[in-house]
């Protein structure tokens, strides 16, 4: 987990440092084109990376009202490789390209708590995760990153339905829905300025900005699930099928300016007409709706220890061929 964080804050760096020069000659039209692409391409990256936490390698983990009580808890962690290539069209548009071109991707890190608990009566589970991060409130962490936040909120919850669980062979199976909410992003203050950015033959400045990417989503996902207990390991495969609503986009912190002067409803309207979504005098930003389908592979195994389990779990995405793992450890009867 601190490895991942260490490289997402060293390429956040990279990205926000390359902008500062470039802000001062960027255009409204060109961030705006830029934005529209990028939200685009992470709709189908942010649904998928809200999916780490819950993958449990048993399909169905039984009843709650059994003896013993069938219940767990415990923490995952892990990261999700994103195409790189998805930042591309906003890098070119703040005058960056390296950044489109990272061999291995961008590295998403996460981590959640888990807990789930057996059905009642009928063969079910129902298991809940949260994870959160926000940097800016840990002083130490944030003067140890120069500055650079980084923040995140996950939470999910998902039902199972056990449609197999033999008492014969060794094999479960259920199927399921889940919900997921993610909402996080990366953040820095510039040094001082002046950033320009053109718009209309207008000229907007902001002096030392906080700038940012953001990113929210919300996923609906039917999944279905396939275990093979074997007393000491327990290997397992899946998938889901999942509908997204989600936004992206930057945003620039700073008390503004239009040609010197305060700025006016009038120049409030034209950056609305660019795709500039929110303005006043302390900032502006520009997020981007976008909604799509994806489908997920996921599989692993665990390691059972008595009542403690270990699991590594790889993922893959089909829709944009983003690919994570996860390693959980967890109590459960």
């Amino acid at each position: 987990m601190r490895r991942y964080s260490k490289i997402l804050c060293v390429l956040a760096v990279i990205f926000l440092m390359a902008a500062a020069p470039v802000f001062s000659q960027s255009s409204i039209s060109d961030l705006t084109a830029g934005v529209n692409s990028f939200s685009g391409k992470m709709a189908q990256s942010l649904p998928f990376y809200s999916t780490i936490g819950l993958n449990w390698s048993d399909a169905y983990i039984g009843q709650l009202i059994s003896a013993p009580p069938h219940f767990g808890f415990g923490l995952t962690a892990g990261a999700v490789i994103v195409d790189a290539g998805a930042m591309r069209p906003l890098m070119s548009s703040l005058g960056y390209s390296g950044f489109g071109n990272i061999p291995m991707g961008l590295p998403l890190p996460a981590y959640t708590a888990e807990v789930r608990l057996g059905g009642i009566i009928l063969p079910f589970d129902a298991g809940l995760k949260f994870g959160y991060l926000d940097t800016s409130k840990i002083d130490f962490i944030n003067s140890a990153l120069g500055g650079m936040s980084i923040d995140y909120l996950l939470v999910g919850a998902d039902i199972r339905y056990a449609v197999l669980d033999s008492k014969v062979l060794p094999i479960k199976l259920s199927v399921g829905f889940g919900v997921n909410y993610l909402k996080g992003g990366v953040s820095t203050t510039l040094p001082t300025g002046p950033y320009n950015f053109s718009f209309g033959g207008n000229t907007l400045n902001a002096t030392s900005p906080n700038v940012g990417l953001r990113w929210e989503t919300t996923t609906f996902e039917l999944k279905t699930q396939v275990s093979f207990p074997l007393f000491i390991i327990t290997p397992y495969v899946g998938a889901g099928v999942s509908y997204s609503m989600s936004k992206a986009g930057y945003e620039v912190k700073s008390n503004i300016t239009v040609n010197g002067g305060p700025i006016s409803q009038t120049h409030i309207n034209q950056l609305h007409s660019l795709g500039v979504t929110g303005v006043n005098a302390n900032g502006f930003e520009s997020m981007i709706n976008s909604s799509d389908w994806n489908m997920r592979l996921y599989g692993g195994l665990s390691f059972n220890l008595a009542v403690i389990k270990i699991d590594i779990t790889g993922m893959y995405n089909l829709f944009d061929s983003a690919y994570g793992g996860t390693v959980g450890v967890r109590f459960q009867l």
